[in-house]
């Protein structure tokens, strides 16, 4: 489940109202929303998550190996775009798309990739 990262956006519930209509209250406006900022004269104080949604978002915290290898897939890729890039810069392709395009006139294109 996909949350904002702005507190405002959540649903919110007084303290007073936990205490007032209990737990299982909270927990229905939980399992509704997905989670329920608790406030204290109207501040934040608590963000409250399922179990399973908490241990959700530890796990992804914890996975920074992935991150690390989307961020090396992400360097392969832009080193390979650049390489593409300085071949079009270097070909007689970079004269080609400088000049503008004319009816009726032949474009000779390179090798593909």
């Amino acid at each position: 489940m996909d949350f904002s990262l702005n507190l405002l956006d959540l649903e919110r519930t007084p303290a007073s109202d936990v205490k007032a209509k209990g737990w299982p209250e909270l927990m229905r406006k939980v399992t509704r929303s997905g989670a329920v900022v608790v406030t204290n004269h109207n501040h934040p104080q608590a963000v409250v998550v399922s179990a399973e949604e908490y241990q959700r978002l530890v796990a992804q915290a914890n996975s920074t190996s992935t991150a690390a290898e989307r961020a090396q897939s992400l360097k392969t890729l832009q080193a390979e775009f650049d390489v593409h890039l300085a071949s079009m810069k270097t070909d007689g392709l970079s004269k080609a798309l400088n000049r503008p395009a004319r009816r009726g006139g032949r474009i000779t294109l390179g090798k593909s990739l």
